[in-house]
């Protein structure tokens, strides 16, 4: 079942970004992986931004599954009853993984280290933006 709601398209852009503590080992992207998102910056259409922490953010989760296969994006921290949104378009660049979507009226991009499994991901809506950082790791 997929819920439209802000938590899902965020815990999409979560599956993509940079962590200083990540391995330096390489993520197949083959098989389905996680990611931990450590660093959420949330920015208003003023231009004041806030820093969270995944953990205290009540809209992210701290964990993602991605599965590029199945193409989809889900609440790693919840296996009875994930959140599941869909992951538009997979695109393979420079020794990355680029991933789109978007619902409910808004924009998601990531992007993952292949090489590190680092991430970056930004959501964007008509009065607020997220840019979300992390790490993921083939478990």
């Amino acid at each position: 079942m997929k819920l439209h709601s802000v938590a899902t398209v965020f815990m999409v852009f979560t599956v993509v970004s940079a962590s200083s503590t990540a391995s330096a080992a390489s993520l197949d992207v083959s098989k389905p992986f996680l990611c931990a998102v450590n660093t959420i910056m949330e920015c208003d259409s003023s231009g004041q931004c806030v820093r969270h922490t995944a953990e205290k953010h009540p809209d992210f989760p701290a964990f993602l599954r991605v599965n590029l296969g199945e193409r989809t994006i889900s609440n790693g921290s919840s296996v009875e009853r994930p959140a599941t949104t869909e992951i538009k378009a997979v695109t393979r660049l420079d020794g990355r993984v680029i991933l789109h979507g978007g619902e409910n009226g808004r924009g998601w991009a990531a992007t993952i280290a292949e090489s590190s499994g680092h991430m970056s991901a930004g959501v964007v809506a008509d009065a607020y933006t997220f840019a979300l950082f992390g790490a993921c790791t083939t478990p």
